[in-house]
């Protein structure tokens, strides 16, 4: 089910569970489950987490964005600019209908589109 769309920033399909925290994502990672790593926006710091995850989205900034870059460099799928995606302490909010972190998502760096799996 499509839930949120946003701007193809590096091409790539990947499934994971969301993950909301550098943190988090690297621990899913250790665990054999890379993630789908979402913030509202990257920081340097985000760099391993963005290695060690599927794919990544950025729901604010464009595909010149540190994070959309980093995501390029390293091979990962990217979706950038979700200005439906609200980004909160252990959820993600699209309209009114929340997505808990750990939630499996599918993301098309390609096309844009984010969707519930």
């Amino acid at each position: 089910m499509l839930i949120a769309k946003g701007q193809g920033a590096s091409p790539g399909k990947a499934t994971g569970p969301l993950a909301l925290t550098a943190d988090d994502a690297l621990a899913l990672a250790a665990r054999g489950t890379p993630p789908i790593f979402v913030r509202n926006e990257m920081e340097a710091a985000d760099v391993p987490a963005i290695r060690a995850s599927a794919g990544v989205v950025i729901a604010r900034g464009g595909i010149t964005a540190d994070g959309a870059v980093a995501a390029r460099a390293l091979g990962k799928p990217c979706i950038v600019g979700c200005a439906t995606l609200v980004v909160r302490a252990g959820e993600i909010r699209v309209a009114k209908t929340a997505y808990a972190s750990g939630t499996s998502i599918t993301i098309d760096g390609a096309t844009g589109e984010i969707h519930a799996t």
